[in-house]
This record gives structure tokens, sequence and C-alpha cells, in this order.
């Protein structure tokens, strides 16, 4: 029976989130498998975790994947006119909606964009895949081309 990176790293995510405890990715194959329901039988199961040897940086890229995976983070792209005014326009649009800003990065270089124009990536905090969804919704609704960064 295997398991995937990804599978391993949602367990990571869920390990660290629920129950507080650092395990590396070997240490949590057992807790992937049976979130994935890869372990046979029925009743009570008992699974060992071992080993909280995991690289620092290692562990924030894991998690940065796992939660974007469980569409608790949600990067995207859109443009705004490259006028003062238009970011918070977009900020406060993005906080009636109930979510919160991780980072904003603007791109003017290198773009194949308009010269009035200015690419906006946010990364930002969510409830779940609804939450994504309904936020996606609302900005296309206000006139913003979004594309989601996966």
């Amino acid at each position: 029976m295997a398991v995937s990176d990804e599978e391993i790293s949602t367990a990571i995510v869920l390990l660290l989130e629920r129950v507080k405890l650092v395990v590396e990715g070997a240490g949590a194959v057992g807790v992937a498998a049976l979130l994935q329901g890869r372990i046979p039988g029925d009743g009570p199961v008992a699974v060992l975790l071992s080993g909280g040897n995991i690289d620092p940086t290692l562990l924030i890229s894991v998690m940065r994947h796992g939660l974007t995976a469980a569409s608790r983070y949600l990067v995207l792209r859109t443009r705004v006119p490259d006028r003062p005014g238009e970011l918070i326009k977009l900020l406060d649009l993005v906080a009636e909606e109930r979510v919160n800003v991780l980072s904003v990065e603007h791109h003017r270089e290198g773009m194949a964009i308009s010269i009035a124009e200015t690419e906006i990536e946010l990364t930002l905090g969510m409830r779940d895949e609804e939450h994504c969804a309904a936020l996606l919704e609302a900005m296309r609704r206000w006139g913003y081309e979004v594309e989601r960064i996966r």
C-alpha cells in the first residue's frame, strides 16, 4: 500500500493543525493511509506517529502546500488600473467577503499587460473551497478578471 507526497502533506498539516504534533513525512505515512481509506478492516485502529526530524524550511513549504491543497490558502492574479486608489478598492472588496490578506504583490515589469495596468497577485487566507468559490465569483461580478494559481 502506497501513499503520495500530496497525501503525506495533507497528513502533516492535519497533525500540526488538529493535534499540534510535528511529524516528518515518514512518520505521517500511517495517518495518510488512514485518511485515504487504505487501511483494511473495521474497528479501532492505532497509528504510530514518529520522527519530528523535519527541516523547518521544508515544514513551511509542506504547510503552505497543504493549506493551499485544502483551499485554506488561495493565490490569485488579477489586474487593476495603474492609478492611485485602485489597490485599496480591490482590497476593500476582498475584505467585504471576510477574507484575510496574507500577501500582495504588484507586477508591472516583464508582464504582457497594458502600460496603464498593474497585475496584482494576492495570497489569501480562506475557510474552505466554498469560500474560495464565493470570492472568485464576487470578484468576477465586480468586473475583475481573475486567475486562480494552483
